[in-house]
C-alpha cells in the first residue's frame, strides 16, 4: 500500500495530507538510503565498498534527490497566491547572475515573474509595464543602489510593495530608504525563500487593500461630482416650474409635487391672463425617469411657454404640440399631456387629454371622473385629440394627479389604485386646495410603509369658491 492511499483514508485537510506525505516520503528515502549501505558493510566480503554497484549509488542518488525536491516545494505549497495574477506581477532586480536565478526559482509558477539584471533595465520594465506589484531589489549594485531605483519607480508605481535585499546593515541607509522611498521591508542576505514568500504575500495584502482604497477614492468623488450635477439639475428644473399658483379671483388652488429622484419627469404650468379671465392649465408625464426624463420636459416646457403666450383651443394645442414633438425626439420618447382652459367668469372648463389619467369633479352628488382618453404626444404623427366642455359649479374642485399616486405600491406590491384614492378626496374635501394635496400625498407615503417611489408624483387642485357667480 503507497503513503499516498494510506493518507487518503485519513480524510485530513489537504495542507496536512501534503505535509505528511512529504516527511513520509522523506523518511522513506533516508530508510532505502540506509537499508542499501549497511546491508553492504554487514555482507561477508573482502571489502563491503566492493559490494556497492553504481547502480546502488545513482539509486540512492535519486532517493535523496525525491527528499530535496519535496522539501523543496513545501513553501510553495504553503504560500499559493489567491489573486489575479496576470494583474499583479514581480519584478525582481539583481546584478549577481547566482541571486537572480534563485529568486526567480522562488517566486516562478507562484507569481508572473520579471527578472532585470541591472537597474537600467529594471527602469525600462516600469516605464513599459503598470501593473508591478511587487519590486525586489538587491541594495548594492554597479550602475545604480537598489534604494535610487525604488526612489525611481515612485513617479510610475507609486502604490507598488517594495523590498530590499542587503547583505549589509547600516541602520542610517535604512532608514532612509524606508522614510523616503516607501520600503515594505528590508531582507538580510542570505535570505530564506520561506521568508521571501511570506514577505512578499503580506505586501500584496497591502497593495490590494491600498488598490481597494484608491478605488473607493475615485468612486467616492465621481459620486459626489454626480450630486453636484444632479442639484444643479434640480434647481434649474425647479426655476422651469412655476414657484407658486397664480392668485385667482374666485377661485384657489394647490399643488404638491415630488420627483421620485433627484429630478424628476413630471411638470405642470399656468398661464393667467387677468385681461380676458382665462387661466390655462397644464400637467404632463414625460416617459423614463430621472435627468433624461427632465431634459425631454425641459425642452416640451420651452415649447409650451410659447404656446401659451398665444391662447389656442385645448386640442389645438395639443395638435400643435404632438406636431413639434414628432421627429425630435429618441424612440419610445413621448409625454402624457392634459390640457385645461378655465374661463374664471362663467366657470366653464375646456379639457383635452394626451395620455393622463383623468381628473377628478368633487361636487355636491360626489366624486365623478372626467372621461376623455387620448395619445400622449410624441408617438403618432397625426395626432387625433378632441376636448370636451364642463361647467365648473360654485364649491365644486377638480383634482388633477399623474399615475405616480395611483401606481404607488406598498411593501406587498399593492397599488394605491383608484378606489383608495377617491376615498382620500372624500374625507380631505373640505379641505382648501392647498392642504388637500398635501393630505393626500401624505396618506399615499403612508400606504407605501417606506417602500420606494418609483415614479414622480404631481397633485394639482382647483376649486370655485361658494360666492363666486
Amino acid at each position: 500500500m503507497s503513503i499516498a492511499s494510506v493518507l487518503q483514508k485519513t480524510r485530513l485537510p489537504a495542507p496536512i495530507m501534503a505535509i505528511l506525505g512529504i516527511v513520509l516520503s522523506s523518511c522513506a528515502s533516508f530508510y532505502h538510503i540506509l537499508r542499501g549501505s549497511v546491508g553492504r558493510m554487514t555482507a561477508r566480503a573482502p571489502s563491503w565498498r566492493s559490494r556497492i554497484s553504481s547502480s546502488d549509488l545513482f539509486r540512492n542518488f535519486l532517493w535523496l534527490f525525491v527528499a530535496r525536491q519535496s522539501w523543496a516545494t513545501l513553501p510553495g505549497m504553503l504560500f499559493t497566491p489567491a489573486y489575479d495574477q496576470p494583474q499583479t506581477k514581480v519584478l525582481i532586480v539583481d546584478d549577481e547572475i547566482a541571486n537572480l536565478q534563485k529568486l526567480y526559482r522562488t517566486l516562478v509558477g507562484r507569481y508572473p515573474v520579471l527578472a532585470a539584471k541591472s537597474a537600467g533595465e529594471a527602469l525600462r520594465f516600469l516605464e513599459q509595464d503598470p501593473g508591478i506589484a511587487v519590486i525586489v531589489t538587491d541594495q548594492r549594485m554597479p550602475d545604480m543602489t537598489g534604494i535610487d531605483l525604488l526612489r525611481h519607480s515612485l513617479a510610475t508605481h507609486p502604490h507598488a510593495i517594495r523590498v530590499i535585499l542587503t547583505g549589509f546593515t547600516d541602520a542610517e541607509v535604512l532608514m532612509d530608504a524606508i522614510n523616503t522611498c516607501k520600503v515594505f521591508r528590508y531582507l538580510v542576505k542570505p535570505w530564506e525563500p520561506v521568508d521571501l514568500l511570506v514577505t512578499i504575500e503580506r505586501g500584496l495584502e497591502t497593495y490590494r487593500l491600498v488598490q481597494e482604497n484608491e478605488r473607493f477614492r475615485r468612486e467616492l468623488i465621481r459620486r459626489e461630482r454626480l450630486a453636484r450635477e444632479l442639484e444643479i439639475a434640480r434647481e434649474i428644473q425647479r426655476y422651469i416650474l412655476p414657484p407658486c399658483c397664480p392668485h385667482l379671483p374666485g377661485y384657489q388652488m394647490g399643488v404638491e409635487y415630488h420627483p421620485a429622484w433627484e429630478v424628476g419627469g413630471d411638470l405642470y404650468d399656468f398661464h393667467y391672463s387677468p385681461e380676458n379671465g382665462l387661466l390655462q392649465m397644464v400637467v404632463g408625464d414625460v416617459s423614463g425617469k430621472s435627468v433624461p426624463a427632465a431634459l425631454y420636459g425641459a425642452v416640451f416646457s420651452g415649447q409650451l411657454r410659447t404656446l401659451l403666450a398665444e391662447p389656442k383651443s385645448p386640442k389645438d394645442s395639443l395638435t400643435f404640440l404632438n406636431s413639434s414633438l414628432i421627429g425630435r425626439t429618441r424612440e419610445a420618447s413621448y409625454i402624457a399631456v392634459a390640457f385645461l382652459r378655465l374661463e374664471l367668469a362663467t366657470g366653464c372648463l375646456t379639457f383635452s387629454n394626451g395620455g393622463m389619467p383623468y381628473p377628478y369633479c368633487l361636487g355636491p352628488q360626489g366624486v365623478r371622473r372626467l372621461e376623455l382618453p387620448g395619445t400622449p404626444l410624441g408617438l403618432f404623427e397625426n395626432g387625433d385629440y378632441e376636448e370636451i366642455n364642463v361647467p365648473l359649479q360654485p364649491g365644486e374642485l377638480l383634482v388633477l394627479a399623474s399615475d405616480g399616486c395611483t401606481e404607488a405600491e406598498d411593501m406587498k406590491e399593492e397599488p394605491f389604485g383608484d378606489e383608495r384614492l377617491i376615498a382620500c378626496l372624500e374625507r380631505h374635501r373640505a379641505a382648501p386646495p392647498h392642504d388637500l394635496v398635501f393630505n393626500l400625498y401624505e396618506e399615499v407615503s403612508r400606504f407605501m410603509k417606506g417602500n420606494e417611489i418609483r415614479d414622480d408624483i404631481t397633485i394639482v387642485a382647483i376649486r370655485r369658491s361658494e360666492a363666486s357667480q
